[in-house]
């Protein structure tokens, strides 16, 4: 093979490596970006637009519905009350990206009252409280019971997703300095690889015999992981009875993709 061949499938090959790369790039500016709305199974997906990076991908059915435990509510004065419901999964596996609930206070005759509505979420193997804050009973009557029902639960892998690690230390609880009401303190740690831009946070206060006393809730935004943030809830009337035990409870949505996102 003599020498100007040689050359000419040099040039040849230059051309064709040439246009190759330019055609390659220009195939990068213009193809759309993966995302979690475009319709493909791509990214880390382990169905069309769900799992892996994206929102966990949604399941039909499972062998256990959600428990539905204690039910009850008390006092907050000026005629409001507090609503404080226990819903359980049972599923090892399957949690539910969302259920809607309907709470209704009932006077003696069964009558409504007052009425809480709303969304949540519960992992797989977990239990939650659903709170209701100041519910005002209608005409001034008193309620006896608790009507609690849930719908629309839609049931959800976590995928690649982990379980959050919270976890909340230094409670205390006290009168408040200035004598008026008393206040739950404490901090809650997020022990989990990932950032969470909203970490909620329910206090549940009991007597002697395990009765619920008060309730309250609040949030903590943007923990980063291995950090933790100091909270304190106050109530600023006087309880029945003495308040024996404070439980705290921590979750975070981690259906929620944009929960966890990076760059805080």
């Amino acid at each position: 093979m003599n020498s100007q061949l040689l050359r000419r499938i040099a040039i040849i090959l230059g051309y064709l490596l040439f246009f190759g790369l330019v055609g390659f790039l220009i195939h990068l500016l213009i193809s759309p970006k993966e995302t979690c709305l475009d319709g493909k199974k791509n990214q880390s997906e382990t169905g069309v637009d769900c799992g892996g990076v994206c929102s966990p991908c949604k399941v039909s059915s499972v062998g256990k519905d959600l428990v539905i435990g204690e039910k009850t509510f008390v006092p907050a004065g000026n005629n409001t009350f507090d609503l404080v419901v226990r819903v359980s999964n049972p599923n090892d596996t399957i949690g539910v990206a969302s259920f809607h609930f309907v709470a209704k206070l009932q006077d003696a005759d069964g009558n409504v009252v007052a009425t809480k509505e709303g969304n949540d979420y519960l992992l797989p193997a977990d239990s939650k409280y659903v709170i209701g804050l100041g519910l005002r009973a209608q005409n001034n009557v008193a309620p006896t019971q608790v009507e609690f029902a849930i719908s629309q639960v839609s049931w959800s892998q976590l995928s690649n997703l982990e379980k959050p690690q919270l976890n909340v230390y230094n409670k205390k609880f006290g009168p408040e300095s200035s004598g008026v009401g008393s206040r739950a303190e404490g901090l809650v740690r997020n022990e989990s690889s990932k950032d969470f831009k909203k970490i909620n946070l329910v206090v549940v206060l009991r007597d002697d015999s395990g009765s619920v006393l008060g309730v309250s809730t609040t949030q903590q935004d943007n923990v980063r992981a291995g950090q933790e943030a100091g909270f304190i809830l106050t109530w600023p009337y006087a309880f029945p009875k003495a308040v024996r035990s404070m439980e705290v409870e921590a979750q975070t949505n981690v259906y929620d993709s944009q929960n966890f996102s990076a760059g805080l």
